[in-house]
């Protein structure tokens, strides 16, 4: 069973980035280290993606973060092409730009959510707040 995520950010790090997601109930945080080097983000890509999308008559209906293993995260991208579902697997990162540009769902598994999620707190958030430098 999955549970909608809102995804948050994307932090870079020296080989790695992590990536936020918000479980909104309950209020649980799931951060994602991913080790995928490639460059997704190209406006131009994004565009093409889009103009096939229409011409198939297909529409991405969500991403499925299915699978963390050996510090992996695994994901599909589930299209859907008059009635027919195909969930095709490929590199989270590039998953999650594509939801965030259509305005897609992101789905996490509820193993992955009790795994390595943590509860938001209203004292955890004043406490980033009271602690954050001031500009």
């Amino acid at each position: 069973m999955y549970k909608e995520a809102k995804y948050i950010t994307t932090i870079p790090g020296n080989d790695k980035k992590t990536a936020y997601f918000l479980c909104k109930n309950p209020k649980v945080l799931v951060p994602m280290e991913l080790k995928d080097t490639s460059n997704f983000a190209y406006p131009d890509l994004f565009t093409i993606f889009r103009h096939v999308l229409t011409t198939l008559k297909t529409e991405v209906v969500s991403s499925k973060i299915y699978k963390f293993q050996d510090d992996v995260f695994y994901a599909y991208l589930t299209l859907n092409q008059e009635g027919k579902y195909t969930d095709i697997n490929m590199p989270p990162l590039a998953a999650f730009k594509i939801c965030n540009m259509l305005g897609i769902p992101i789905l996490l598994d509820e193993k992955i959510i009790r795994d390595l999620g943590f509860l938001v707190t209203k004292e955890m958030i004043e406490s980033a707040i009271n602690n954050c430098p001031q500009n």
